[in-house]
């Protein structure tokens, strides 16, 4: 594999001049990711609703690009030139190498194309029919578009086809930095969480805790989805030191892990009167379910 296909859903839906600002925070994050996990690359750029990093460690960056906030999703693939010919070898070579991964003797399979741009002769119709009876020519296999055991897909954008047999699901999401600076308080599990949820709206979070240093390893684990954010733990006595460090960084609120329940009016009362800028409790509205699932993922 020797490139990584980047998908981003929210962007997307943004205006052409605020798609691109947009795209640039995300491409700028893609590198941070990259440079912090020594994987090397030659080249991260945008087209066409895509992010394309090329790299020789396809598979690497995709294991640490899949916790980059606003990735959709994202498959290791193979660039080459956009010929029928090429197309149908490579997608073979990956198709043999999936089965092999895969352990399984005469696999279903499915191909799946798409023409970003249309300069290429065939429709996406007739390029899946054609890549598809190459592999069946060569292989001991069967087409199920339903009860496939292998994809293969195939996008094609100014003259290259990127052919890949997996897509990744990422976090979605917005890029960090795109929904300006918060604080967010960081004592517990729950505190943890809300501060997750709000970097995955695209909040860059700078941490505060008052004590307990098994908060640290909270941070460490949520830390690892932070790509875009220059923000590290601090130590404060009180909270209300923590005023001086919103008015430092130009934070534009603060975040808490409060959830409903017994003395969470009162908190939030309280918390109106202490800080300066809004006070944001991402989990008071959530499902509990969905709060557990998404700490598993993380995990925490």
């Amino acid at each position: 594999m020797n490139t990584v296909v980047v998908r981003y859903g929210e962007i997307g839906t943004k205006s052409r001049q605020t798609r691109r600002w947009f795209e640039r925070i995300l491409i700028n994050n893609i590198r941070e990711a990259l440079v912090s996990e020594d994987i090397e690359y030659k080249e991260v750029f945008s087209k066409h609703g895509r992010v394309i990093v090329r790299t020789n460690k396809a598979v690497e960056a995709s294991n640490v690009l899949v916790r980059v906030f606003g990735i959709v999703s994202l498959s290791p693939a193979m660039e080459v030139e956009a010929s029928l010919e090429k197309v149908n070898k490579t997608a073979l070579k990956l198709f043999r190498k999936k089965a092999r991964e895969l352990g399984i003797k005469n696999p279903k399979f499915r191909v799946t194309a798409r023409r970003i741009t249309k300069e290429f002769p065939l429709n996406s119709l007739e390029l899946q029919a054609k890549v598809g009876e190459y592999i069946l020519e060569n292989e001991e296999c069967e087409v199920d578009l339903h009860n496939y055991d292998i994809e293969v897909g195939i996008e094609i954008m100014e003259g290259r086809a990127y052919i890949f047999t997996e897509k990744i699901k990422g976090w979605g999401g917005l890029p960090i930095g795109t929904q300006g600076k918060m604080v967010g308080i960081l004592e517990d599990r729950k505190s943890a969480l809300a501060i997750f949820l709000m970097m995955k709206r695209g909040v860059e979070v700078i941490p505060v805790y008052m004590g307990g240093e098994d908060v640290k390893e909270l941070w460490l684990r949520i830390k690892k989805f932070a790509y875009g954010s220059k923000g590290d733990l601090i130590k404060v006595e009180s909270l209300e030191k923590i005023n001086k460090i919103i008015k430092d960084f130009g934070a534009k609120g603060v975040i808490k892990g409060l959830q409903l329940g017994k003395g969470a009016e009162e908190e939030i009362k309280k918390d109106k009167g202490t800080f300066i800028v809004p006070v944001y409790y991402p989990l008071i509205a959530l499902p509990q379910e969905y709060i557990e699932d998404v700490a598993k993922r993380i995990p925490l």
